[in-house]
């Protein structure tokens, strides 16, 4: 990748054998092209999933809105690789920023979460600031306008390069009515709340109901890891079962890390933000649960999965379960046959399957 006249190399993390994804989009390179010339010193930039920005941006003094902890994992591996510093600047969507004049940012596939971007931008905006936004024109809708125009005067879209457009804001909005970005969930007699952007927005998905009304915990399986746990409902729903479980909450994207926080509050739980289960103890679960991501923003990839899935079977007891809901197309079953002795379909419908896998080694 070159911006500046100088070259920049960038790889995917996690690795992938998919040699089509690339780690930056045009969508990046628009947003970089558009502010070449400007000579604002402080920018904070959101959703630079693989670090192109932060590689690009390095003489300038940059704030980074993480959400995900692979995401930091790829910053710091492309600014290594490029020699450049790894010290980097770096804040959560749920953290108050500083004077905001330029904020950049690649439109993620969350209307919601854009939102929570944006109100996290306006608390700490003035009559200069300035957000310049990249998509790619396939994945846009007017929805993201609708949504910019609530916190700023000005909204105006550049013209399309390479399929990719800006969209420009502009004028913060003196005045808006406050508005808490929380979704909340009822479930049985209980309200579950996840900050926007988290997975299925104000609803349970289809394949967590599927695999709640079947899930039964056996009395012995009281070290609970839920890994990809998003909200934490199965995690509620496990503690709701048996009190005495101590359950340990896995996922990757940090606003459902902190969203289960909230929901099992009181309960006998860890919380890990993290995409890898490396750092959890070896052979030390009785039981694992978990409904896991194949959708990465606009992706379809089940590599990350099947990681999780090598890093299960690490995590588990002898004779430990691994309980897990999958969409029919993705037969997981043929890849957890290399990794567990037992692999069986417990329930089974039009879309979903639970599978169980027991570790007998």
């Amino acid at each position: 990748m070159e911006f500046n006249s100088q070259t920049y190399q960038l790889e995917r993390y996690p690795k992938t054998f998919d040699k089509s994804l690339r780690a930056w989009s045009n969508a990046e390179l628009l947003v970089l092209d558009s502010i070449v010339n400007r000579n604002t010193e402080t920018v904070h930039i959101f959703n630079d999933r693989f670090g192109v920005w932060n590689c690009a941006l390095h003489d300038k003094k940059v704030t980074t809105i993480w959400t995900y902890a692979s995401q930091q994992k790829a910053i710091r591996q492309n600014l290594e690789l490029n020699k450049l510093s790894v010290e980097v600047d770096y804040k959560t969507p749920l953290d108050d920023l500083e004077s905001v004049d330029l904020a950049l940012i690649k439109i993620p596939k969350s209307i919601e979460l854009f939102e929570l971007f944006l109100q996290q931008i306006h608390k700490a905006s003035h009559e200069k600031t300035e957000v310049v936004c990249g998509f790619m024109t396939k994945y846009f809708s007017a929805s993201f306008i609708k949504v910019a125009e609530q916190y700023f005067e000005e909204v105006t879209q550049s013209k399309a390069w390479k399929k990719a457009r800006l969209l420009i804001l502009k004028s913060p909005k003196k005045k808006l009515q406050k508005k808490e970005l929380v979704n909340t969930i009822a479930w049985k007699n209980h309200v579950l709340q996840q900050y926007y952007g988290v997975f299925s927005s104000g609803s349970i998905d289809v394949g967590t109901q599927f695999f709640l009304e079947n899930l039964q915990l056996k009395p012995n399986e009281l070290k609970v890891l839920d890994v990809a746990s998003g909200n934490g409902i199965i995690a509620y729903e496990v503690t709701s079962q048996n009190p005495l479980a101590e359950v340990t909450l896995v996922d990757d994207f940090n606003l459902a890390i902190e969203s289960s926080k909230i929901n099992l509050e009181g309960k006998k739980a860890q919380f890990v933000c993290d995409d890898t289960l490396e750092k959890l103890d070896k052979n030390s679960f009785d039981l694992v649960v978990s409904n896991p991501p194949f959708h990465f923003e606009h992706e379809n990839n089940i590599e990350v999965a099947l990681n999780l899935f090598r890093g299960v079977e690490s995590c588990l007891k002898v004779n430990g379960r691994f309980l897990l809901v999958a969409n029919l197309h993705l037969n997981y079953s043929t890849h957890l046959t290399k990794l567990f002795t037992s692999v069986r379909v417990l329930q089974q419908n039009k879309k979903f399957q639970i599978i169980e896998c027991i570790k007998k080694r």
